[in-house]
């Protein structure tokens, strides 16, 4: 029964990504599934019985095939209505994302004789990070009005999240333009980092924000609910390294600029201790992950 047990794991996978991530997983639902097996012949089923019993106990696992970059095996057909509804909203967003990314060099003509000429680069910017943004929250919930209001709002926050963060990628040069005239010039990288940590963080939250409720006791069902919780973990420990690489960066600047340029050779020390901080922090967190 085992090769059996074998070849039905394998069929299930047969659609799967020929990945390291989606191996490991077959073979461990393969080894688990025999392992059940075997401890229900130990209790006196009979060999039927116990096949049975550990197919059983696989659970779904059509959503994990997806997650791993299968095709969904029951794509949704959405009616007329409803594909017109979608196409309409969609419509909205391009337009006025199209309409930014032709507009947005106007700032510069406007500005461009004018005292306060850096104006318009940085509103050319927050123009482009505003339509890019626009774009893919629009492609991130383009089938939100055919989708049930749960699932729509975690889609929406998901999608704005990403939509932020990627416009402060975008505009993150406006700070080195807006006071590149002013005092505050050697401030501007920092600010300038301080955009890109922002949006980083942005965009592991983004990546995290999936909660996961076990709804039974299968196989596929704890694989889902430590994977979910295994993803948090990560998150925290993204966010921590994003943080302590931007102080790293932020007291590197003020030191420079705060003091003599001949002792910048001396602060790039504060770089090796970032990257010691940052081991001892992934060496904390695996520890913790491996008492789990």
């Amino acid at each position: 029964m085992e090769p059996k047990l074998r070849d039905y794991i394998e069929n299930l996978f047969a659609c799967a990504p020929r990945t390291k991530q989606a191996y490991e997983l077959k073979e461990e639902i393969i080894r688990n599934t025999i392992e059940r097996y075997q401890d229900f012949l130990a209790e006196g089923k009979s060999e039927g019985e116990s096949y049975n019993l550990a197919i059983a106990g696989i659970g779904d696992i059509n959503e994990l095939l997806e997650a791993l970059g299968a095709a969904p095996i029951n794509e949704r057909k959405y009616s007329d209505e409803e594909l017109s509804v979608i196409k309409s909203r969609n419509s909205v967003f391009k337009s006025i994302a199209i309409a930014l990314y032709i507009l947005c060099v106007t700032p510069c003509i406007i500005f461009g004789e004018t005292s306060v000429q850096n104006i318009g680069p940085a509103l050319m910017f927050y123009m482009i990070s505003t339509a890019t943004g626009l774009l893919i929250y629009a492609k991130m919930t383009k089938f939100i009005p055919a989708i049930e209001e749960a699932n729509a709002k975690k889609i929406k926050r998901r999608a704005l999240l990403r939509a932020i963060a990627v416009g402060l990628y975008i505009s993150c040069p406006t700070p080195c333009i807006l006071l590149s005239e002013i005092s505050l010039v050697t401030l501007s990288p920092v600010f300038m980092f301080l955009m890109i940590a922002a949006a980083t963080v942005i965009v592991i939250l983004s990546n995290s924000d999936k909660s996961y409720k076990k709804t039974d006791e299968t196989m596929v069902e704890n694989f889902k609910e430590w994977s979910s919780r295994k993803e948090h973990t990560s998150a925290l420990y993204k966010i921590l390294v994003a943080i302590l690489w931007v102080t790293a960066s932020f007291v590197y600047l003020w030191i420079t600029f705060a003091t003599s340029f001949t002792t910048v050779a001396a602060t790039w020390i504060i770089f090796l201790i970032a990257v010691a901080l940052q081991q001892l922090m992934k060496a904390i967190f695996d520890y913790v992950e491996a008492g789990k």
